[in-house]
C-alpha cells in the first residue's frame, strides 16, 4: 500500500521554515528522507531515487539546510563491501588497533562518505571507486 503524504501538497510552504534538518539513509536503488522542524517534529517522509537526477529533483528546492546522513559503511567495511578506495583506508584505520578501532573506522568513514557526496554533488564529477589506485599505476607506466 502507497503512502500518501498529507504535506505534499503544502510542500512550498514547508521549504519556507527556518532552520530545517533532513535526515537522509542512502540506498543502493532508493533512499528515504525526512524532513523536520526546529523542534524536530517530522514535517515530510518520504523516498527517493538515489540517483543524481533524483537526488537534484527533491534537494534543489530545499533552502540550506543541515543535513544527518546515514549510510551502510558497516557494508563497506564488512566482508561483502566492493574493493574501493575508501574500503582500503577504512580497513587500514580498522587495523590500528586499540578497543574502539572498528568503530572509530566506521564513524570516520561515514564522514569522508559524506565528504565525498557533497564533492561529488557540487562538481558534477563520476565516482571511481579506486581513483587512486588508477592515478599510482599511470605515475608508474
Amino acid at each position: 500500500m502507497k503512502k500518501n503524504s498529507t504535506v505534499a501538497t503544502n510542500r512550498n510552504e514547508i521549504f519556507k521554515e527556518p532552520k530545517l534538518t533532513i535526515g537522509l539513509d542512502l540506498g543502493d536503488r532508493s533512499s528515504h528522507y525526512c524532513i523536520l522542524d526546529e523542534a524536530g517534529k517530522v514535517i515530510l517522509e518520504h523516498n527517493l531515487p538515489t540517483t543524481a537526477k533524483g537526488i537534484h529533483q527533491v534537494f534543489s528546492k530545499i533552502p540550506r539546510s543541515r543535513i544527518a546522513l546515514e549510510t551502510g559503511t558497516h557494508y563497506i567495511l564488512g566482508p561483502f563491501g566492493q574493493d574501493s578506495d575508501l574500503r582500503r583506508w577504512g580497513l587500514k584505520l580498522a587495523e590500528r588497533g586499540g578497543k574502539n578501532a572498528k568503530k572509530r573506522a566506521v564513524v570516520a568513514v561515514a564522514r569522508k562518505l559524506a565528504v565525498l557526496l557533497h564533492k561529488l554533488w557540487v562538481s558534477g564529477e563520476v565516482y571511481e571507486p579506486l581513483r587512486n589506485n588508477h592515478q599510482v599505476v599511470s605515475a608508474v607506466a
